[in-house]
């Protein structure tokens, strides 16, 4: 029988595609990356133990050298097997190389699992008020005004704006 993700591994997927995860392309077919920090060990074992139908090992710690200061900082990595379920998420998430937000994203982001997901992978509380927001300055204003919308119809998040905070802008 072909292997199929279930509903919960899509919810996640999606969440995470949005968030810190990535497509790594490989001969044939694509792969997911899952990394955090060591601080996010237990979330990396969540991940793995939700998705490890689909990777051929655990998590492991690696070192990742910091270019600018030297430093060598410590995350946990995953990665799933190539398979044709992943080239599909490519297809849809990304523009060549670069992480985009499909137009259809209301029809993808659904689920509060995969909202929490990505608020787990992007998301921070604001120290100045109850708020939250997303770090989001990787995706186009245009773009981020289509997750606006979505977080707004799908959630029912009405008071969720663009904001400039010196670097780009986020979703509070």
């Amino acid at each position: 029988m072909p292997l199929k993700l279930s509903k919960k591994q899509k919810d996640i997927l999606i969440g995470t595609i949005l968030g810190d995860a990535c497509i790594e392309s490989c001969k044939k077919e694509d792969r997911i990356q899952i990394n955090h920090s060591d601080k996010q060990k237990d979330y990396v074992f969540w991940k793995y133990q939700n998705l490890k139908e689909w990777t051929l090992s655990s998590p492991r710690r690696v070192g990742c050298k910091d270019k600018r200061t030297g430093k060598i900082n410590w995350e946990w990595r995953f990665r799933t097997f190539s398979h044709p379920e992943f080239t599909q998420y490519k297809k849809i998430f990304y523009s060549g190389r670069k992480k985009i937000i499909p137009r259809n994203i209301k029809d993808l982001l659904v689920s509060p699992l995969s909202l929490a997901v990505w608020y787990m992978d992007d998301g921070k509380k604001r120290p100045d008020c109850r708020g939250a927001y997303l770090d989001t300055i990787c995706f186009s204003k245009k773009e981020q005004k289509r997750l606006i919308d979505c977080l707004r119809n799908n959630f029912q998040l009405v008071n969720t704006k663009l904001h400039w905070n010196g670097d780009g802008y986020h979703i509070y």
